[in-house]
C-alpha cells in the first residue's frame, strides 16, 4: 500500500515536471503528503510560480520595448533570487539601454 502510494506520487510529479520541461507553467502539485516528498512538492511549486512570472515578466518588457516601441520596461519578480534574479537584473538592463538609446535620438 505504501509502495503504491509513493509510486502515485513520483507518476504526479513527474507529469507536472514534464508539463513544466515542455512549457506548460500552468499545471501544479496537488498532492497530498508528508515529508521530504511534501517539501520537494512545496519546491516544485514555487519554483512553477517563479518560472511563471518571470516568462510573463520577460514577455511584457520584450512587447513594451520591440512591439510597442515603448522604451526603458522594467521586469520585476518578486522574491526572484540566483539566475532568476540575474536574469531579471539582464532584462532590466536592457529596458534601460533601449531607453538611453532612445533617448539620444529625441
Amino acid at each position: 500500500m505504501m509502495a503504491s502510494n509513493l509510486t502515485n506520487q513520483v507518476r504526479g510529479i513527474a507529469k507536472v515536471v514534464t508539463a513544466v520541461a515542455t512549457g506548460n507553467l500552468k499545471q501544479k502539485l496537488s498532492i497530498v503528503s508528508r515529508g521530504e516528498v511534501a517539501q520537494l512538492i512545496d519546491t516544485i511549486n514555487e519554483m512553477i510560480d517563479t518560472l511563471a512570472v518571470f516568462a510573463d515578466q520577460v514577455t511584457n518588457v520584450a512587447r513594451e520595448v520591440g512591439v510597442e516601441g515603448r522604451l526603458g520596461g522594467q521586469a520585476s519578480v518578486p522574491g526572484a533570487s540566483g539566475i532568476w534574479k540575474n536574469l531579471t537584473e539582464n532584462v532590466n538592463q536592457l529596458g534601460r539601454k533601449s531607453y538611453d538609446a532612445g533617448a539620444c535620438y529625441f
